[in-house]
């Protein structure tokens, strides 16, 4: 594997820019959720319908469906209620929140413009209306004269309008995307680990929640394996928390170079990872973890400060499948069953229920 190569591939763009267009769609979207359900229109409320439209948590959209199929409204109790178990306390969501609530006020400044606009143009047919009808009552030249300057000025009052209100227009469409653009960072970080890269814990229980309510309803199975990179802590003792990080980072690009397409690695906690391998029998996920454990064995990494070299990187491994019908609790407790069986069997070895 080529060392040089892992630490100069560049990390993906997860904020790709969406139209004015569809801001302004999404926006709308959780307005109307608003007034449908009859919620009023504080931060919170905001918040939680956000978090509603664009799927970012299974369990509350969940919970949501549920209350809005008993009854026609969302209560302040309800969304204090799903704002605290599903949001508060999570700095990201604040930010999120707040940008979420600038875009939707920078809308609001739009649909001000475009009602403006409808108004000066209702304006200015009046005033031609009104010119008009007075051409056939002009006798004289002057009279014509006047009529003719009467229509260039609205004419030219209306251009300079229409100038205005696009120029407003158009300040509020960046302003609106670079407010999208940010959101979109903001998700994407919560969802990435900061430190090796990979997806986060969050971004692992979200997919595997979504993935274990496919397996029940389309009664398909797939496997999920947890690994524990074996002493770490004591790589931190002797060589610093930097850089014990940095080979932290490189152990996770091998883990997620081994996955096949559709896979998922992430960072699981401190130096625990989890693996998602859809569609995945249990022995071809074993074989995963056996091509991902020589990988990492064949990891050679150098610390800067001292030009030490470290080899032969070891985790051990806990691989489950999950079969319809189990929860997330039952398939993670299994997978970490077999981590458990794999770090008393010694370093470096891979178990699961049936295989090893």
């Amino acid at each position: 594997m080529n060392v040089n190569a892992l630490q100069a591939a560049p990390k993906p763009n997860y904020s790709a820019q969406r139209s004015f267009r569809e801001v302004c769609q999404a926006a709308i979207r959780v307005f109307n959720l608003m007034d449908k359900y009859h919620t009023a229109p504080f931060p919170n409320a905001y918040a939680v319908w956000f978090a509603y439209t664009t799927g970012s948590n299974e369990a509350l959209i969940s919970d949501i469906n549920g209350l809005i199929a008993l009854k026609d409204q969302l209560s302040p109790y309800d969304i204090d209620s799903l704002y605290q178990e599903y949001l508060a306390g999570d700095e990201s969501t604040l930010v999120t929140q707040d940008i979420s609530e600038a875009i939707g006020n920078e809308i609001s400044s739009v649909l001000e413009i475009i009602e403006k606009g409808l108004k000066q143009n209702d304006a200015f047919t009046s005033s031609l209306d009104t010119l008009a009808g007075k051409v056939p009552e002009v006798k004289t030249e002057e009279g014509l004269a006047s009529v003719v300057a009467g229509l260039l000025e609205e004419n030219r009052r209306m251009a300079a309008m229409t100038r205005a209100l696009n120029e407003g227009l158009a300040r509020s469409q960046n302003l609106i995307s670079v407010l999208n653009q940010q959101l979109e960072e903001v998700q994407a970080q919560v969802m990435r680990d900061p430190v090796t890269s990979v997806a986060s814990r969050r971004a692992f229980d979200k997919r595997l929640a979504e993935m274990v309510s496919r397996a029940d309803k389309l009664k398909t199975g797939f496997c999920i394996a947890l690994a524990d990179v074996t002493n770490f802590s004591g790589l931190i003792e002797i060589y610093g928390q930097e850089a014990a990080d940095s080979l932290l980072a490189r152990v996770a690009a091998v883990m997620a170079e081994g996955v096949n397409d559709g896979g998922l690695v992430a960072r699981y906690g401190g130096e625990m990872f989890a693996f998602l391998l859809p569609d995945s029998e249990l022995m071809p996920a074993y074989n995963i973890m056996v091509r991902i454990k020589h990988a990492l064995a064949a990891v050679e990494y150098v610390i800067e400060e001292t030009g030490e070299k470290i080899t032969g990187v070891m985790a051990s491994f806990g691989l489950a499948r999950c079969e319809p019908g189990m929860t997330v609790a039952e398939i993670l407790a299994l997978a970490d069953s077999c981590l458990q069986d794999a770090r008393k069997a010694g370093r470096s070895t891979i178990k699961a229920r049936g295989l090893a």
